[in-house]
């Protein structure tokens, strides 16, 4: 598999997000205003009830997240806890000078640069990201690291087995975004035997068992059917590890 450089996947990221047409400017876009204007922060049901279960209403006082984007989550804490001490570590620029105007506590980098980050932390968060990493193991090998005693990573990702909702879908069609967009792929067990492997313990695992909204889409009421009858893939995995 061709690795990609920093300025290679830089690029990538701006070309995805902050050109005006580009295909998930949308998301950027909807949410940065929402926050400018101190709207009611939504961030989805499943997020909203991991959060509040495993930071939220627990004793975690730290958080790092990494792909912190313009700071959602970063906002979403705040809002509910100012006295939980928050970073984030974002790739994209762009995206990282907004989470600064939101007075979030931002660096703009990669993953690599927990290796240089003195803090450990409660809780590390990855809202679909680690798809995106290209060394894997050197990510996990560092999230240990960073993680105090008994700490959790919680991560949310695309299930690889939703490409069975898919029947008719070309051999091998992962339904995914291509390198260097997705790289790493999961199912609801390979993903609990890799961190195992990797000396986390108590890991959870849930798989969204209905499709995202989709009102126009003749396929979203034909997935819903599925859905009702067992026969439907989830599209995301929800993770949770203990160190």
């Amino acid at each position: 598999m061709k690795l990609y450089s920093h300025d290679e996947i830089i690029q990538l990221y701006d070309k995805l997000y902050n050109n005006e047409n580009a295909k998930y400017s949308s998301y950027v876009i909807n949410e940065y205003d929402m926050l400018l204007k101190n709207k009611k922060i939504k961030i989805g049901y499943h997020r909203s009830n991991i959060l509040r279960k495993h930071i939220l209403k627990t004793k975690c006082k730290s958080v790092l997240e990494i792909g912190s984007g313009i700071g959602l989550m970063g906002a979403y804490i705040r809002s509910k806890n100012k006295g939980i001490k928050y970073l984030g570590i974002e790739i994209d620029k762009e995206a990282y000078e907004k989470s600064r105007k939101l007075n979030l506590n931002t660096v703009n980098s990669d993953f690599k640069i927990m290796d240089k980050i003195d803090e450990s932390f409660d809780v590390i968060l990855l809202w679909e990201v680690i798809e995106h990493l290209q060394d894997l193991k050197r990510f996990i090998e560092l999230a240990y690291n960073k993680l105090n005693k008994n700490g959790k990573i919680i991560l949310s990702t695309p299930n690889y087995n939703k490409i069975y909702n898919y029947p008719d879908r070309e051999v091998d069609n992962l339904y995914q975004d291509t390198p260097p967009i997705h790289l790493n792929f999961f199912t609801k067990q390979s993903i609990k035997n890799i961190f195992e492997l990797n000396n986390f313990n108590h890991c959870q695992v849930k798989i969204k068992k209905l499709p995202y909204l989709q009102y126009k889409s003749l396929s979203f009421y034909k997935n819903i059917i599925k859905a009702i009858f067992n026969k439907y893939h989830g599209s995301t995995i929800f993770f949770i590890a203990q160190k």
